[in-house]
């Protein structure tokens, strides 16, 4: 199922999509950002401050495994001070379509961390008891998404379920 905004977004999208990038994060990253280390793809997310307020933590973010294609696809060729995403030519998409993929960056992700588990159906959002969910899996996808101090339970009503 191809959505509107992928279709306006064609290669923003699969590159987001695979390293869950906020909004902040996306345009402020630079080519060099994206390294290898330990045979795995990772995204370097610095540190943005408003005022005295920090907006984003630094932090690695790993590629989703089977997306690499993606990230590097956007980045060959370019100098490494260059930003990733910049005006007009390759936009950042707005905030309601970075949640969208955020979402699914995370939902992939856990199920990385977590391969035997299941995620559930649309209609369970609420988590009851703690074998709803793989608590360690879900630390390292807050990790991951620049929120290692998040309760893991809201992590997974926000991004995962």
């Amino acid at each position: 199922m191809t959505y509107n905004y992928e279709r306006k977004y064609p290669t923003q999208c699969p590159f987001l999509r695979a390293t869950g990038l906020d909004h902040c994060e996306a345009w402020l990253l630079q080519v060099g950002d994206v390294i290898w280390r330990d045979g795995r793809l990772y995204v370097h997310v610095k540190e943005y401050r408003i005022h005295d307020w920090v907006r984003t933590v630094e932090h690695s973010a790993p590629v989703v495994p089977g997306r690499e294609q993606a990230v590097l696809r956007l980045v060959e060729g370019r100098t490494l001070e260059e930003r990733v995403f910049h005006r007009p030519a390759l936009p950042v998409p707005p905030w309601k379509v970075i949640y969208t993929l955020r979402r699914q960056y995370g939902r992939a992700l856990y199920l990385e961390y977590d391969p035997g588990r299941r995620l559930p159906g649309p209609s369970k959002r609420a988590i009851t008891s703690p074998r709803d969910y793989d608590e360690e899996a879900a630390r390292k996808v807050a990790a991951a998404m620049g929120r290692p101090e998040a309760d893991p339970a809201d992590l997974m009503r926000w991004y995962v379920l």
